[in-house]
Protein backbone atom coordinates (compact mmCIF):
# COMPACT_ATOMS: atom_id res chain seq x y z
CA UNK A 1 0.00 0.00 0.00
CA UNK A 2 1.42 3.42 -1.03
CA UNK A 3 1.37 6.26 1.06
CA UNK A 4 -1.04 8.13 -0.36
CA UNK A 5 -3.46 4.93 0.14
CA UNK A 6 -2.76 4.52 3.47
CA UNK A 7 -3.63 8.49 4.17
CA UNK A 8 -6.51 8.54 2.23
CA UNK A 9 -8.15 4.99 3.73
CA UNK A 10 -7.05 6.11 7.43
CA UNK A 11 -8.86 9.72 6.94
CA UNK A 12 -11.65 7.90 5.19
CA UNK A 13 -12.65 5.38 7.68
CA UNK A 14 -13.19 7.65 10.70
CA UNK A 15 -16.99 8.23 11.30
CA UNK A 16 -17.91 11.59 11.17
CA UNK A 17 -16.42 11.63 7.43
CA UNK A 18 -17.60 8.36 6.09
CA UNK A 19 -20.92 9.39 7.03
CA UNK A 20 -20.13 12.48 6.03
CA UNK A 21 -19.81 11.22 2.16
CA UNK A 22 -22.50 9.14 2.10
CA UNK A 23 -24.49 11.84 3.49
CA UNK A 24 -23.59 14.39 0.37
CA UNK A 25 -23.87 11.36 -2.30
CA UNK A 26 -27.57 9.67 -1.00
CA UNK A 27 -28.74 12.57 0.38
CA UNK A 28 -27.78 15.89 -0.85
CA UNK A 29 -26.28 16.75 2.91
CA UNK A 30 -29.00 15.95 4.51
CA UNK A 31 -27.88 14.06 8.15
CA UNK A 32 -29.83 10.84 7.67
CA UNK A 33 -26.25 8.60 8.37
CA UNK A 34 -24.82 9.34 11.61
CA UNK A 35 -21.51 8.52 12.93
CA UNK A 36 -22.33 6.50 16.00
CA UNK A 37 -24.85 3.79 13.44
CA UNK A 38 -21.49 2.96 11.93
CA UNK A 39 -20.02 -0.08 12.26
CA UNK A 40 -16.71 -1.39 11.25
CA UNK A 41 -16.51 -4.51 8.82
CA UNK A 42 -13.57 -6.16 7.35
CA UNK A 43 -12.54 -5.22 4.14
CA UNK A 44 -11.93 -8.42 2.37
CA UNK A 45 -13.91 -9.82 0.35
CA UNK A 46 -13.40 -13.48 0.17
CA UNK A 47 -15.59 -15.75 -2.07
CA UNK A 48 -15.77 -19.60 -1.64
CA UNK A 49 -18.55 -21.36 -3.10
CA UNK A 50 -18.89 -24.85 -5.04
CA UNK A 51 -20.09 -26.05 -8.62
CA UNK A 52 -21.09 -29.32 -9.91
CA UNK A 53 -18.83 -30.62 -7.13
CA UNK A 54 -16.09 -27.63 -7.72
CA UNK A 55 -14.65 -25.56 -4.78
CA UNK A 56 -14.04 -22.25 -6.10
CA UNK A 57 -12.49 -19.15 -4.60
CA UNK A 58 -11.22 -15.94 -5.30
CA UNK A 59 -9.88 -12.96 -2.40
CA UNK A 60 -10.19 -9.32 -2.63
CA UNK A 61 -9.67 -6.35 -0.19
CA UNK A 62 -12.10 -3.14 -0.48
CA UNK A 63 -10.75 0.20 0.39
CA UNK A 64 -13.28 0.61 3.29
CA UNK A 65 -16.37 -1.26 4.37
CA UNK A 66 -18.89 -0.60 6.94
CA UNK A 67 -22.66 -1.55 8.35
CA UNK A 68 -25.14 1.31 9.09
CA UNK A 69 -27.95 1.43 10.92
CA UNK A 70 -30.04 3.94 8.68
CA UNK A 71 -33.05 5.13 11.32
CA UNK A 72 -36.55 5.74 9.66
CA UNK A 73 -39.92 6.50 10.79
CA UNK A 74 -40.96 3.36 9.58
CA UNK A 75 -37.88 1.23 11.19
CA UNK A 76 -34.37 0.77 11.20
CA UNK A 77 -32.94 -0.28 7.96
CA UNK A 78 -29.11 -2.13 7.89
CA UNK A 79 -26.91 -1.79 4.65
CA UNK A 80 -22.93 -2.13 4.06
CA UNK A 81 -21.46 0.83 2.81
CA UNK A 82 -17.97 0.64 1.24
CA UNK A 83 -16.06 3.44 -0.50
CA UNK A 84 -13.08 2.71 -2.65
CA UNK A 85 -10.66 5.96 -2.38
CA UNK A 86 -8.62 7.24 -6.09
CA UNK A 87 -5.50 9.20 -6.00
CA UNK A 88 -6.13 9.59 -10.36
CA UNK A 89 -8.56 8.67 -12.37
CA UNK A 90 -9.50 5.21 -12.96
CA UNK A 91 -11.02 4.24 -16.06
CA UNK A 92 -11.93 0.52 -15.22
CA UNK A 93 -13.98 1.83 -12.19
CA UNK A 94 -17.23 0.45 -12.76
CA UNK A 95 -15.81 -3.33 -12.99
CA UNK A 96 -13.66 -2.92 -10.27
CA UNK A 97 -16.79 -1.76 -8.18
CA UNK A 98 -18.89 -4.99 -9.59
CA UNK A 99 -16.96 -7.36 -8.91
CA UNK A 100 -16.57 -6.03 -4.91
CA UNK A 101 -20.14 -5.80 -4.64
CA UNK A 102 -20.53 -8.90 -6.60
CA UNK A 103 -18.35 -10.90 -3.90
CA UNK A 104 -20.28 -9.36 -0.78
CA UNK A 105 -23.17 -10.74 -2.08
CA UNK A 106 -21.99 -13.94 -3.05
CA UNK A 107 -20.34 -14.36 0.50
CA UNK A 108 -23.64 -13.03 2.60
CA UNK A 109 -25.26 -16.47 0.59
CA UNK A 110 -22.73 -18.47 1.51
CA UNK A 111 -22.10 -17.45 4.96
CA UNK A 112 -26.40 -18.36 5.07
CA UNK A 113 -25.65 -21.71 3.94
CA UNK A 114 -22.76 -22.32 6.63
CA UNK A 115 -24.68 -21.45 9.28
CA UNK A 116 -27.62 -23.89 7.75
CA UNK A 117 -25.66 -26.34 7.30
CA UNK A 118 -24.28 -26.23 10.66
CA UNK A 119 -27.78 -26.24 11.88
CA UNK A 120 -29.60 -28.70 9.56
CA UNK A 121 -26.65 -31.02 8.54
CA UNK A 122 -28.59 -31.74 5.30
CA UNK A 123 -26.91 -32.36 1.68
CA UNK A 124 -27.23 -30.12 -1.09
CA UNK A 125 -26.10 -27.10 -3.21
CA UNK A 126 -25.76 -23.39 -2.91
CA UNK A 127 -29.22 -23.19 -3.76
CA UNK A 128 -30.80 -25.51 -1.69
CA UNK A 129 -30.12 -23.98 1.20
CA UNK A 130 -30.87 -20.23 0.70
CA UNK A 131 -34.88 -20.91 1.30
CA UNK A 132 -37.93 -18.92 -0.23
CA UNK A 133 -38.31 -15.43 1.99
CA UNK A 134 -34.42 -15.29 2.99
CA UNK A 135 -33.10 -11.84 2.21
CA UNK A 136 -29.45 -10.18 2.01
CA UNK A 137 -28.36 -6.90 2.68
CA UNK A 138 -27.91 -4.14 -0.05
CA UNK A 139 -23.97 -2.74 -0.93
CA UNK A 140 -23.05 0.60 -1.51
CA UNK A 141 -19.93 1.08 -2.91
CA UNK A 142 -18.76 4.94 -3.11
CA UNK A 143 -15.81 5.91 -5.28
CA UNK A 144 -14.04 9.12 -4.16
CA UNK A 145 -11.58 10.64 -6.05
CA UNK A 146 -8.82 12.75 -5.34
CA UNK A 147 -7.71 14.00 -8.70
CA UNK A 148 -7.53 17.40 -9.38
CA UNK A 149 -8.73 16.37 -13.19
CA UNK A 150 -12.62 16.31 -13.71
CA UNK A 151 -13.51 12.64 -13.94
CA UNK A 152 -13.25 11.55 -17.86
CA UNK A 153 -13.60 7.98 -17.32
CA UNK A 154 -16.69 5.72 -17.55
CA UNK A 155 -19.13 5.94 -15.12
CA UNK A 156 -21.25 2.80 -15.81
CA UNK A 157 -20.74 -0.77 -17.75
CA UNK A 158 -22.44 0.51 -20.58
CA UNK A 159 -19.58 3.01 -21.24
CA UNK A 160 -16.85 0.51 -21.19
CA UNK A 161 -18.54 -1.63 -23.49
CA UNK A 162 -18.02 -1.85 -27.56
CA UNK A 163 -20.52 -0.04 -29.68
CA UNK A 164 -23.75 -3.08 -30.04
CA UNK A 165 -27.23 -3.23 -30.99
CA UNK A 166 -29.23 -1.10 -28.98
CA UNK A 167 -31.59 -4.61 -28.71
CA UNK A 168 -28.42 -6.27 -27.67
CA UNK A 169 -27.37 -3.62 -24.87
CA UNK A 170 -31.34 -4.22 -23.10
CA UNK A 171 -30.49 -7.61 -22.43
CA UNK A 172 -26.87 -6.42 -21.11
CA UNK A 173 -27.27 -5.58 -17.16
CA UNK A 174 -25.95 -1.85 -16.78
CA UNK A 175 -23.54 -1.22 -13.15
CA UNK A 176 -23.80 2.34 -12.36
CA UNK A 177 -20.56 3.83 -10.78
CA UNK A 178 -21.35 5.81 -7.76
CA UNK A 179 -19.22 8.78 -7.81
CA UNK A 180 -17.31 11.76 -5.79
CA UNK A 181 -14.83 13.55 -7.96
CA UNK A 182 -13.53 16.37 -6.39
CA UNK A 183 -12.79 18.23 -9.47
CA UNK A 184 -16.85 17.81 -10.11
CA UNK A 185 -18.32 18.67 -7.11
CA UNK A 186 -19.93 22.52 -6.93
CA UNK A 187 -21.84 22.76 -3.60
CA UNK A 188 -19.09 22.06 -0.84
CA UNK A 189 -21.53 23.54 1.70
CA UNK A 190 -23.47 19.68 1.55
CA UNK A 191 -20.43 18.95 3.70
CA UNK A 192 -20.63 18.91 7.12
CA UNK A 193 -17.26 17.25 8.18
CA UNK A 194 -13.61 18.74 6.69
CA UNK A 195 -13.94 16.32 4.01
CA UNK A 196 -15.66 19.15 1.84
CA UNK A 197 -12.27 20.78 2.80
CA UNK A 198 -10.12 19.00 1.34
CA UNK A 199 -11.90 18.31 -1.55
CA UNK A 200 -12.63 22.09 -2.46
CA UNK A 201 -8.96 22.18 -1.84
CA UNK A 202 -7.51 19.63 -4.00
CA UNK A 203 -10.42 21.21 -6.84
CA UNK A 204 -9.09 24.41 -6.43
CA UNK A 205 -5.39 23.68 -5.98
CA UNK A 206 -4.41 24.57 -9.97
CA UNK A 207 -6.00 28.09 -9.07
CA UNK A 208 -3.89 29.97 -7.16
CA UNK A 209 -6.14 33.04 -6.51
CA UNK A 210 -9.29 31.39 -6.82
CA UNK A 211 -7.89 29.17 -3.46
CA UNK A 212 -6.27 31.54 -1.71
CA UNK A 213 -9.39 33.88 -1.79
CA UNK A 214 -11.93 31.13 -0.80
CA UNK A 215 -9.17 30.29 2.64
CA UNK A 216 -9.49 33.54 3.48
CA UNK A 217 -13.22 34.17 2.86
CA UNK A 218 -14.35 30.74 4.40
CA UNK A 219 -15.11 29.98 8.63
CA UNK A 220 -14.39 26.50 7.47
CA UNK A 221 -10.23 26.85 7.14
CA UNK A 222 -10.24 28.87 10.09
CA UNK A 223 -9.90 26.13 12.19
CA UNK A 224 -8.22 22.74 10.77
CA UNK A 225 -7.35 19.52 12.20
CA UNK A 226 -3.96 17.99 11.52
CA UNK A 227 -5.63 15.00 9.62
CA UNK A 228 -7.21 17.06 7.54
CA UNK A 229 -4.11 19.46 6.45
CA UNK A 230 -1.95 16.06 6.22
CA UNK A 231 -4.72 14.83 3.42
CA UNK A 232 -4.30 18.25 1.63
CA UNK A 233 -0.21 18.33 1.72
CA UNK A 234 -0.93 14.52 0.35
CA UNK A 235 -2.94 15.30 -2.57
CA UNK A 236 -2.11 18.58 -3.75
CA UNK A 237 1.44 20.70 -3.98
CA UNK A 238 0.81 22.25 -0.98
CA UNK A 239 3.46 22.38 1.92
CA UNK A 240 0.97 24.02 4.95
CA UNK A 241 3.31 23.83 8.08
CA UNK A 242 2.23 22.38 11.19
CA UNK A 243 3.59 22.81 14.36
CA UNK A 244 3.73 20.24 16.85
CA UNK A 245 1.86 21.70 19.73
CA UNK A 246 -0.81 22.68 17.24
CA UNK A 247 -4.30 20.57 17.29
CA UNK A 248 -6.24 22.96 15.20
CA UNK A 249 -4.88 25.19 12.33
CA UNK A 250 -5.95 28.23 10.78
CA UNK A 251 -4.45 27.84 7.06
CA UNK A 252 -5.17 31.47 6.05
CA UNK A 253 -2.27 32.31 8.82
CA UNK A 254 -0.20 28.93 7.91
CA UNK A 255 -0.18 29.99 3.86
CA UNK A 256 0.54 33.89 4.88
CA UNK A 257 3.49 32.34 7.26
CA UNK A 258 5.08 29.67 4.40
CA UNK A 259 5.05 32.68 2.05
CA UNK A 260 6.77 34.68 4.49
CA UNK A 261 9.33 31.93 5.09
CA UNK A 262 9.83 31.61 1.48
CA UNK A 263 10.78 35.50 0.92
CA UNK A 264 13.10 35.21 3.95
CA UNK A 265 14.97 31.79 2.45
CA UNK A 266 14.96 33.57 -1.03
CA UNK A 267 16.78 36.61 0.59
CA UNK A 268 19.15 34.98 2.59
CA UNK A 269 19.96 32.87 -0.39
CA UNK A 270 20.82 36.45 -2.30
CA UNK A 271 18.04 35.46 -4.55
CA UNK A 272 16.40 38.75 -3.50
CA UNK A 273 17.00 42.65 -2.94
CA UNK A 274 15.66 45.12 -0.42
CA UNK A 275 13.28 42.53 1.20
CA UNK A 276 13.57 44.01 4.25
CA UNK A 277 12.00 47.34 2.42
CA UNK A 278 8.97 45.88 0.70
CA UNK A 279 8.47 43.71 3.96
CA UNK A 280 5.64 46.36 4.82
CA UNK A 281 3.36 44.83 1.13
CA UNK A 282 3.29 41.46 3.51
CA UNK A 283 1.77 38.43 2.67
CA UNK A 284 -1.86 39.70 1.78
CA UNK A 285 -0.53 41.97 -1.04
CA UNK A 286 0.04 38.67 -2.99
CA UNK A 287 -3.41 37.68 -3.42
CA UNK A 288 -4.47 41.23 -4.73
CA UNK A 289 -1.22 41.36 -7.69
CA UNK A 290 -2.26 37.85 -8.69
CA UNK A 291 -5.19 39.43 -9.33
CA UNK A 292 -3.54 42.44 -11.57
CA UNK A 293 -1.22 40.04 -13.13
CA UNK A 294 -4.44 37.95 -14.29
CA UNK A 295 -5.69 41.11 -15.58
CA UNK A 296 -3.08 41.81 -17.73
CA UNK A 297 -0.64 43.96 -15.47
CA UNK A 298 3.13 43.10 -16.56
CA UNK A 299 6.08 42.88 -13.80
CA UNK A 300 7.58 46.29 -14.83
CA UNK A 301 3.74 48.13 -14.07
CA UNK A 302 3.47 46.50 -11.10
CA UNK A 303 6.68 47.65 -9.65
CA UNK A 304 6.31 51.28 -11.19
CA UNK A 305 2.76 51.50 -9.07
CA UNK A 306 5.17 50.58 -5.80
CA UNK A 307 4.52 47.27 -5.29
CA UNK A 308 7.46 45.29 -4.08
CA UNK A 309 9.73 43.55 -6.61
CA UNK A 310 9.88 40.14 -4.32
CA UNK A 311 6.20 39.50 -3.59
CA UNK A 312 5.92 40.90 -7.41
CA UNK A 313 7.94 38.03 -7.76
CA UNK A 314 6.34 35.56 -5.30
CA UNK A 315 3.24 36.47 -7.11
CA UNK A 316 4.40 35.71 -10.77
CA UNK A 317 5.30 31.96 -8.99
CA UNK A 318 2.49 31.13 -7.63
CA UNK A 319 0.30 31.08 -11.31
CA UNK A 320 3.07 28.81 -13.45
Amino acid sequence: MGKKDHIAKQYLSKNEVFADAFNYFLYQGRQVLHPEDLEEKSPEELMVFSHNKKLFTDERMRDILKSCTIRTTQGAILILLGIEAQSKVHYTMPVRNLIYDAMNYIAQIERKRSEKAIKERFEGDLQDRFMKGEKILPVITLCICLDTKKWDAPKSLHEMLAHTDDDILDYVEDYKLNLISAADVEDFAKFSSKLGVVLEFIKYSTDKEKLYDIIERKEEYKKVDRDTVNMINTFTSARIPMKEQEDEIDMCVAIKEMIEDGRKEGWEAGRTEGWEAGRTEGANSVVSLIRKIRSGKSREELIAEGADEDTVDLAMEALK
